[in-house]
């Protein structure tokens, strides 16, 4: 009787741990270093490789594999490093520095270590600064224990946004000015554009709300890459070959369209899970998403895949089959002047759906693993719905009930997703990451998040550690996704099962927005943090609020100005002096002054200003006007009103006219006007003519 319950207590010991000690472990080591790269015929030294590669290399795995992932960090001074992007894992693994990881430091190494219970197609990006956007990025596999569909062949697609320009730099520039690419991308709006579109009244009414026009990419790139080339053979393939393409967007801050040789693609996984195949001819696909297409070779031709920049800039091409060369259409350049009819990009919005009848049926799988449609069975077949033209988030359907218990309370969080294109600052319910950190949440919970956009540009949101249900028209049928995309002036509601312990990152997938504030931790109230943890939670950058700097220098021959400003997200410091010519003389003036922001069209103004040489203490207030009129409203010490407005009219898209007007409530000084005619091709230098008081002058400006 001993022998049998010792034989027992072996059994149950052996079948308890039969996973851990027959599973396999796949081990890949990574090196980061810095590396010369010439992707547009210009050489530059700044970017960062993953084993001497942009892309990094794909990481291949089978569901149920422990995965240990050395990485060696052989950058010079710069700390790295890598997030697990769509990876259930524990969250010290996650790989966000200072929120669930610890960066790894300049000349060392840490090993990641995580088994792997899911299958699909996944990628991997540096987490630290804006690195991602300097090369480090690459694909996951992870296929299923047993096979699910049979392909001839497959191929990892990995689509990127590269420029020959410091991504420090480039996030500096749009701190200057939300609009700095537009010349780059030769996006300039002008009055004389709108008219000869038809469109001026459209466009004055767009002043008038204070509003540009669609922001489809604030950055501009020098190229478009597919596997980091702008034009390659993906595949050689036979007619009647069926190919699997795995397409996942590691662009830093570009929507990609996506179409495959004038020939609908079959869709048949999002974000790594398998959904109802769906047919499309052509993708949108948010940074960070991923996508899994089927597509059988008609004939025996090269069909071209490419992928399109959302805001049509440029392209790169990977080609599949042989023989003849078979082109995707070519998209169309977008109406810089359109209404802004924001039907185009509705989405479904659950906020005025009644959740209390939303299908929450108890399921049971999803009780015990809300992240069940992982291992849901899959039977191919030809889709029987239409053809989609330009596939979105509401046209997926899972295969299975995703619906979450039933019995669990629910927390319900709007989030406002919001910004200032002016001054390129970008936050979430107004409050930036750095004054507003922590999404408290309870485990246990349905925690359902709401995102409204009131912003004119995508957002593609990504939640680390979860995978949600995106509510759409399928009701308990609802995709599970990491990453959705917010469309403008959309709404999309989200809902997930929390049982994933631990703070976990959801920010906009948008580089330069999360950088700039469009982020939270969500925590769950049941962490605790070890006090290595707790050390490095207060190093987090994302505490921090940087200061920018902008400046110009106009020079005329009858005016000489400066201007100088650092700004924070809400706090903003302008020096200004100027010289100007009036009856054969040369008068000085100048001001000093601190404004704190309120929200997009409101600051409040301290400081004071000279007037040849009489100093005088000011308050007031700043205020955009209808039409885009900057205004200054101020008081001195002595009780004296001052108003400052300024305006700009572009009438092409390199000449401009610049006005401004001052008017000071003081008997010894005149009212002053200045106004330009300039012509400039860049955001940098321009040049013209300007008119101030009774004196005409030519000269340049150089905004830095």
């Amino acid at each position: 009787m001993k022998q049998f319950f010792k034989l027992a207590s072996v059994t149950m010991i052996l079948f308890f741990f039969a996973n851990s000690v027959f599973a396999k472990t796949v081990r890949y080591e990574l090196n980061i270093e810095n590396k010369k790269v010439n992707f547009t015929g210009r050489e530059v030294d700044f970017a960062l490789t993953v084993n001497g590669g942009i892309p990094a290399p794909t990481l291949e795995f089978t569901e149920g594999d422990d995965a240990e992932i050395v990485v060696n960090n052989q950058l010079l001074t710069d700390e790295t490093s890598l997030h697990w992007h769509g990876i259930l894992l524990p969250p010290e693994e996650d790989g966000v520095p200072y929120v669930n990881t610890p960066p790894i430091m300049p000349g060392k190494s840490r090993t990641f270590k995580f088994r792997l219970r899911q299958h699909g197609t996944y990628w991997y990006h540096s987490h630290t600064m804006l690195q991602e956007q300097k090369g480090v990025y690459g694909a996951i596999v992870i296929y299923p224990k047993k096979e699910i569909i049979k392909v001839d062949q497959e191929a990892v697609v990995v689509l990127s946004d590269w420029s020959d320009e410091n991504a420090d730099q480039m996030i500096r520039n749009l701190k200057k000015d939300g609009d700095y690419y537009l010349y780059k991308k030769n996006s300039v709006r002008s009055i004389l554009g709108a008219a000869k579109a038809g469109e001026i009244k459209t466009y004055f009414a767009n002043e008038w709300n204070r509003m540009g026009g669609m922001d489809l990419s604030d950055a501009g790139y020098d190229a478009f890459l597919i596997n980091g080339k702008k034009d390659s053979q993906l595949l050689v393939a036979h007619p009647g070959e069926r190919i699997r393409l795995r397409i996942i967007n590691a662009g830093s801050s570009s929507y990609f369209y996506v179409s495959l040789g004038q020939t609908p693609m079959q869709v048949i996984s999002a974000d790594g899970v398998d959904i109802q195949p769906v047919q499309t001819k052509e993708l949108l696909m948010g940074m960070a998403e991923t996508y899994d297409v089927l597509f059988t070779v008609p004939e025996h031709k090269n069909f071209e895949l490419r992928a399109t920049a959302q805001d049509v800039t440029g392209y790169a091409s990977a080609w599949i089959g042989m023989g003849t060369k078979v082109h995707t259409f070519d998209k169309t350049q977008p109406d810089l002047y359109a209404p802004m009819n924001h039907a185009g990009h509705a989405a479904m919005d659950p906020s005025k759906m009644d959740h209390s009848k939303i299908n929450h049926e108890e399921n049971k799988s999803a009780e015990k693993d809300p992240h069940a449609g992982h291992k849901m069975p899959m039977t191919i077949s030809a889709p029987s719905g239409p053809i989609v033209e330009t596939l979105s988030v509401d046209d997926l359907k899972a295969l299975a009930p995703t619906t979450l218990p039933k019995n669990a309370p629910v927390y319900d969080l709007k989030l406002v997703l919001s910004g200032d294109m002016e001054r390129y600052i970008w936050h979430i319910n107004g409050k930036t990451i750095n004054e507003d950190r922590l999404i408290n949440i309870n485990e246990g919970d349905v925690v359902r998040f709401t995102f409204e956009n009131s912003t004119m540009m995508h957002h593609p949101m990504h939640l680390h550690g979860h995978f949600f249900r995106v509510i759409n028209k399928n009701g308990e049928f609802s995709p599970l996704k990491h990453t959705v995309d917010v469309p403008p002036m959309g709404t999309r509601t989200i809902e997930f099962y929390a049982n994933e312990p631990g703070q976990w990152m959801l920010h906009c997938h948008n580089i330069y927005h999360m950088g700039t504030g469009m982020a939270r931790v969500v925590r769950y109230n049941t962490y605790q943090p070890t006090p290595q943890q707790e050390h490095l939670d207060h190093q987090d950058h994302h505490r921090h609020d940087p200061w920018y700097q902008t400046g110009s220098v106009q020079a005329a021959t009858n005016i000489v100005e400066g201007r100088y400003k650092l700004s924070q997200t809400w706090n903003e410091i302008e020096l200004r002096g100027e010289s100007r010519k009036e009856d054969n003389k040369w008068n000085g003036e100048g001001d000093l002054f601190y404004h704190r922001w309120v929200n997009n069209y409101l600051n409040f103004i301290v400081g004071g200003s000279s007037v040849d040489q009489d100093y005088r203490g000011e308050v007031g207030i700043g205020y955009l006007l209808p039409m885009l009129i900057q205004t200054k409203f101020l008081v001195d010490h002595k009780g004296k009103s001052r108003v400052d407005l300024e305006k700009r009219f572009p009438w092409t898209s390199s000449l401009f006219t610049n006005a401004e007007y001052r008017w000071r409530q003081d008997p010894t000084l005149e009212s002053e006007y200045a106004v330009s005619l300039m012509y400039g091709n860049n955001w940098h230098w321009s040049g013209g003519i300007r008119g101030t008081g009774n004196n005409l002058g030519i000269g340049f400006q150089y905004q830095f």
